[in-house]
């Protein structure tokens, strides 16, 4: 990476930081499970199927629109990562079976093996993360503009639904470095309806400790030209 990379738009880093933090939550939240608490379970399940969502809209995205900004200069280098998609899919949808059974039934053996199941997708799934982010985006840098970097966010902003929207808020605010949370706070404020960045700050008070929250007030309520982050 380069000092010029730094201040061109990173189509994964800032998501994979969220995914990180929500799957690192979820799996400490999945070890302390007392499964024979009602609450404690209920309150997994309350976790999972939101990121459960943003995970397949995250791969959703990235088969249709992200990669595919490199299908005419180099499509060699999204192909892993395309492959690796169907293999973490397959993944996914037994974890998800495994969760829905366990919640459904739960018992402390049948929790055990939806945390070990769980700790080996989080596994399978960080390597890929590390590769999309250090192989593929530095060739979309390479071979790519600002204008086609920009277009590519575009389409998958509209594709995202309010839902997965919040999820990824929930996770990407307090995941961000605050520089990149300030850029991030900055976009919105400038560029969203005052509803959306109402939402932002809403699940900002949620997500952030006092002092996070208060800057990112403080941002929302100045907003600067749009930036990328």
């Amino acid at each position: 990476m380069t000092a010029d990379t730094l201040v061109r738009d990173d189509l994964f880093t800032h998501i994979h930081k969220a995914l990180r933090l929500g799957l690192f939550e979820l799996t400490i939240q999945a070890g302390r499970t007392d499964w024979a608490d009602p609450a404690e379970v209920a309150a997994l399940g309350e976790r999972w199927w939101p990121l459960l969502d943003l995970l397949r809209a995250h791969t959703e995205h990235e088969d249709r629109h992200i990669l595919r900004i490199l299908d005419g200069v180099d499509p060699e280098t999204t192909e892993p990562a395309g492959e690796q998609h169907r293999d973490l899919d397959d993944l996914l949808d037994h974890l998800d079976d495994r969760f829905i059974a366990v919640i459904a039934a739960p018992d402390p053996s049948a929790g055990l093996g939806l945390y070990r199941d769980l700790t080996r997708f989080v596994a399978s799934y960080l390597p890929h993360l590390h590769g999309e982010e250090t192989v593929v985006m530095t060739r979309v840098w390479e071979l790519c503009s600002d204008e086609e970097i920009a277009l590519t966010r575009a389409r998958f902003m509209a594709d995202t639904t309010p839902d997965v929207m919040a999820t990824t808020l929930r996770y990407m605010l307090p995941a961000l470095d605050r520089p990149t949370r300030h850029a991030l706070v900055a976009r919105l404020a400038a560029t969203a309806p005052p509803p959306v960045v109402a939402g932002l700050l809403q699940i900002a008070e949620r997500v952030l400790d006092p002092v996070a929250l208060a800057d990112v007030r403080a941002v929302a309520a100045a907003p600067v030209s749009p930036m990328h982050g």
